[in-house]
C-alpha cells in the first residue's frame, strides 16, 4: 500500500512475490509497479516512490511517470496507480530484482491488479 512519506515522498512495500507478481506490468518499457492507493494522481505525473521489494528490508528509491491508474477497486483490482520504472542507475536495480524475483512467472495467465 502506498503512504505518504515526508516531504510527498510515497512508500511502497510489497509484501510476497504474490503481491509483486500482481503490481509488475511487463508490458511497460522498463517495467512499471502498481502501488494500491486511494491518492488522486494524473497519468504522465513524475513521482518519487520508495520500494521495498519482498525479502528485504531495503528502501529502493525509485523515480517514475504515473502510466496506468485503477481511480476506484473493482473486483480483485484495487485504486491505485502504475509507476514506470526509470531508466536510470536506480531504475536498472529495481527492474533486475524484480525480474529475478519473478523469475518464470512474468508471462503467467493470473491475473494482475492492472489486467
Amino acid at each position: 500500500m502506498a503512504m505518504p512519506g515526508r516531504g510527498g515522498i510515497l512508500t511502497c512495500h510489497m509484501e510476497n512475490i504474490e503481491t509483486l507478481y500482481a503490481s509488475y506490468l511487463s508490458f511497460v518499457s522498463n517495467g512499471a509497479l502498481f502501488v494500491p492507493s486511494n491518492q488522486p494522481q494524473k497519468l504522465g505525473d513524475e513521482v518519487f516512490i520508495a520500494v521495498t521489494l519482498p525479502n528485504s528490508s531495503e528502501r529502493l528509491p525509485m523515480n517514475g511517470k504515473i502510466v496506468w491508474i485503477n481511480a476506484k477497486t473493482q473486483g480483485s483490482r484495487p485504486a491505485g496507480f502504475a509507476v514506470q520504472i526509470g531508466s536510470d542507475v536506480a531504475g536498472l536495480r529495481i527492474k533486475n530484482e524484480v525480474e529475478r524475483l519473478l523469475a518464470g512467472k512474468i508471462d503467467s495467465l493470473q491475473s494482475t491488479y492492472t489486467m
